[in-house]
């Protein structure tokens, strides 16, 4: 039953994954952006408290 739902899933998602890519990959782009960002701003804070201790 699992592995079922499962596969609707992947088969939804990757429809709309299809849709998005077609229509908007600026959107995606912002996505990953923020993404990325993120990660950034956390690496910063890492380094700012290694340089602090």
């Amino acid at each position: 039953m699992s592995k079922f739902l499962n596969d609707k899933k992947s088969r939804i998602r990757c429809k709309s994954g299809n849709s998005l890519h077609s229509n908007t990959p600026e959107f995606a782009r912002l996505i990953l952006f923020d993404f990325l960002s993120k990660i950034s701003i956390r690496n910063s804070f890492i380094f700012y408290f290694r340089l602090k201790f």
